[in-house]
C-alpha cells in the first residue's frame, strides 16, 4: 500500500491516508476482541470516514440488542 500516515483515531478505528490521498479506516485486533477490520470503501474527507464508523457502531449496537432480546 506504500506510505500510510495516521490522521486520527475515532471510536477505536484508525483513519489513515495513503500515498494517493485517499482515506481508509481500520482497527487493530488488540483494541477489541475481534479480528482486524478494514472498511472496503476509501474516503475523500475525514467526515465521510467518521460517518462510516458511526454507521458501523449503530449496526453493531442493533445486532447486539437483537441478540440479547431474542
Amino acid at each position: 500500500m506504500g506510505n500510510v500516515k495516521m490522521i486520527t483515531r475515532y471510536r477505536t478505528f484508525d483513519i489513515k491516508i495513503n500515498d494517493s490521498g485517499k482515506l481508509f479506516v481500520s482497527f487493530d485486533s488488540h483494541l477489541l476482541n475481534r479480528p482486524p477490520y478494514e472498511f472496503e470503501p476509501q474516503f475523500e474527507i475525514v467526515s465521510e470516514a467518521m460517518d462510516a464508523i458511526d454507521q458501523y457502531w449503530r449496526n453493531e449496537t442493533r445486532r447486539f440488542s437483537e441478540g440479547v432480546l431474542r
